[in-house]
């Protein structure tokens, strides 16, 4: 718990815990003493601890998973006081680099930096998102290490979603999935990545509402993430400085006042969103084309950015923000848009993000299902993955489960423990794993890859967006709608060949218990609830 400084309660769990091996040591003595338990207090003998032999000398620390926040260091120094290097990593090759070695960096958080020790010293160091800890001595004289302890938070949330399949990969998904959200949601906000991006980006943040909101039930994080953006930017100016996030920012509202039935949302923020519409829509002309005066004016996302194909999904992006908003009250502005944009011309692509929006903006046309599937997870990315896969279920797609277990568990195969702010499945064609050396003739996953804004080891491998693919399980395969704040819900599950699902997820009023066995559902809900349910 953190009282913050106006007066309001931040409620967050804050855990030691000790590295689960030693990838790699130089010049130090007993380094896997350091994987030992002991008393959290520096001690005057050295029994049992690891020594650090001089300068150079040094250990690689795993921590077994992707954690926020730094280390704790109890350490003796012969030297006053000692100086230390610590390279932090989510993978190993990044916790082995220097700073614009394979575009290494600090950018947003500080991971690779020097810090001094006095003598009998308990210190915390670093903020940031790692696995992974290079601790290195740069003092001349040997040094003791007590103990080194990764110091990490997390939300402390009172309820949280429980499903259970038959199949481990996508238990272990939606495991990932969960964790990655979570170790997002910090601060009582939602930043986009641990290491990288530590704000709030409106796009972003949809697929990561309505996965917390099947996860945690309504948090403070994503009511203060709204607020934040709606204070900091006035209605005629691009949220992010990016238009199609505008239009992001009234599509988690709608979302937001759909799953908590808060109606005082749309009154509060009322006027700030039929600002952001009228300001959408008076850039977009009487035949449908439009252009925005900004550097990249049809950003989708980055798998399709600077394409010229990305304005088609933009402009379907705008037609499913004014549906959205149509279905919680009547507004001039939506209806123009819908009726300009109904003669856009330029719908031809090759995209599957771009072709997804289009779909879910009601633009379905034969061959979508097929268009999609092609090439199973090819062109998919970790924020676009929600929509392609939710776009193909709504066309009658049937290899939605296969599709997701090869794009999601192609992370894990590489050692993931948190989903990525990109993957692309032909990095797996002679890549290693992101918690061991790259093998000489191998490619480095993390090093190696990436482009735009996430280059190398820049790239961030704990960022939220990734964890729709939660939200997409329990909106299709275990087919839940949830309406009017919980009031209603729709059940009509597609197990998609699994023979067991069982789920126990959050409602506003209380708990929705489903159990699908055999194709047989079955389903528990609060007194008030109204469940119509489609076996």
């Amino acid at each position: 718990m953190v009282i913050q400084s106006n007066g309001t309660v931040r409620r967050e769990i804050r855990t030691e815990s000790l590295p689960v091996r030693v990838v790699a040591s130089n010049g130090v003595t007993e380094a896997g003493n350091l994987l030992n338990e002991k008393p959290c207090a520096v001690a005057f003998h050295s029994e049992g601890f690891t020594r650090f032999e001089g300068a150079g000398s040094w250990v690689l620390l795993d921590f077994g998973r992707e954690l926020c926040g730094g280390i704790r260091m109890l350490t003796r120094s012969a030297e006053l006081p000692s100086t230390w290097r610590l390279t932090f990593g989510e993978s190993v090759g990044e916790a082995m680099s220097s700073i614009d070695e394979k575009n290494a960096t600090n950018h947003h958080a500080m991971r690779d930096f020097v810090v001094q020790a006095p003598n009998m010293s308990d210190q915390r160091f670093g903020q940031t998102g790692f696995r992974f800890v290079r601790i290195e001595l740069l003092s001349d004289r040997f040094t003791i290490v007590q103990s080194v302890l990764a110091d990490s938070i997390l939300p402390d949330l009172p309820r949280e979603a429980q499903i259970v399949t038959d199949d481990p990969l996508v238990n272990e998904i939606l495991s990932t999935a969960a964790y990655t959200v979570k170790l997002c949601m910090q601060n009582d906000f939602v930043w986009d990545g641990i290491k990288r991006d530590r704000t709030v980006w409106c796009g972003d943040l949809h697929p990561e509402l309505i996965t917390s909101q099947y996860l945690f039930g309504r948090t403070p994080n994503f009511d203060n993430a709204l607020a934040f953006l709606a204070a900091s930017t006035r209605s005629d100016v691009w949220m992010n400085e990016i238009p199609s996030y505008s239009a992001w920012w009234v599509i988690n509202l709608c979302d937001t006042v759909r799953y908590t039935g808060d109606r005082e949302l749309l009154e509060r923020y009322g006027d700030y969103a039929r600002g952001v519409i009228a300001h959408i829509a008076s850039y977009v002309e009487e035949n449908g084309d439009f252009t925005f005066p900004v550097e990249r004016p049809y950003f989708l996302d980055w798998s399709t950015a600077d394409h010229p194909e990305a304005q088609a999904g933009v402009a379907s992006l705008f037609m499913l923000m004014a549906e959205k908003y149509l279905q919680l009250e009547e507004n001039a502005d939506c209806r123009l848009l819908l009726e300009r944009l109904a003669k856009y011309t330029e719908w031809e692509t090759s995209l599957k993000p771009v072709r997804a929006f289009q779909i879910l903006a009601g633009r379905c046309q034969e061959g979508d299902a097929a268009m999609l599937q092609e090439g199973g997870a090819a062109g998919l990315s970790t924020f676009m993955a929600y929509y392609v896969l939710t776009a193909l279920a709504q066309v009658g797609g049937t290899d939605m489960l296969d599709i997701l277990k090869q794009y999601y568990g192609g992370m894990l195969s590489r050692g993931a423990t948190s989903f990525w702010e990109d993957f692309d499945i032909e990095w797996l064609e002679n890549s290693g794993r992101i918690d061991e050396f790259t093998p000489d003739g191998v490619r480095d996953i993390h090093g190696d890859f990436g482009k735009h804004c996430y280059q190398q080891y820049r790239h961030s491998l704990c960022h939220g967006w990734s964890a729709g693919v939660y939200a997409f399980i329990v909106e299709y395969i275990l087919g839940i709608r949830i309406e009017e704040g919980g009031k209603r819900v729709r059940v009509a599950p597609h197990p998609c060949g699994l023979n067991r699902i069982e789920a126990t997820l959050p409602l506003p009023q209380g708990e929705l218990k489903i159990k699908i066995l055999d194709g047989v559902t079955a389903v528990v809900a609060p007194e008030d609830t109204v469940i119509e349910l489609q076996n």
